[in-house]
């Protein structure tokens, strides 16, 4: 029979292995289902401000959360956020998101979570 320490030990090497599966998870009230007048290559325009300079319409509000599924695993980035808001943005046919925050805390569900919120807008042309 084996010893407790190395049932632990075993223990610990599996949850390691399995922890690579599913890192991380993202999350958004917006449909993934891009538009069929979307470009795929277009890009988006993310910022934390109003874009005074700008003309635009609000299509509407875009919330996105990446979240850590293992303690392994290093916290979401900014730059993994604003990839899922480029997404949702192109989702919903929007050319920008404007006045983005940003959130992070930890979750009942994950080991961290980063969320951004914002508006998702067409620019005048």
């Amino acid at each position: 029979m084996p010893s407790t320490k190395f049932r632990h030990l075993a223990s610990v090497m599996i949850v390691s292995v399995a922890s690579g599966c599913a890192t991380y998870r993202a999350e958004s009230n917006i449909n993934s289902a891009p538009p069929t007048a979307s470009s795929p290559s277009s890009g988006v325009l993310i910022s934390e401000d109003s874009l005074p300079n700008r003309v635009y319409k609000v299509l509407g509000q875009i919330e996105v959360t990446v979240k850590k599924l293992t303690i392994f695993n290093t916290d979401p980035t900014k730059e993994m956020v604003n990839e899922a808001l480029t997404e949702k943005a192109k989702a919903m046919g929007a050319d920008g998101v404007v006045n983005v925050t940003y959130k992070s805390g930890i979750g009942f569900t994950s080991w961290g979570y980063l969320e951004a919120k914002g508006d998702g807008v067409k620019f005048a042309k």
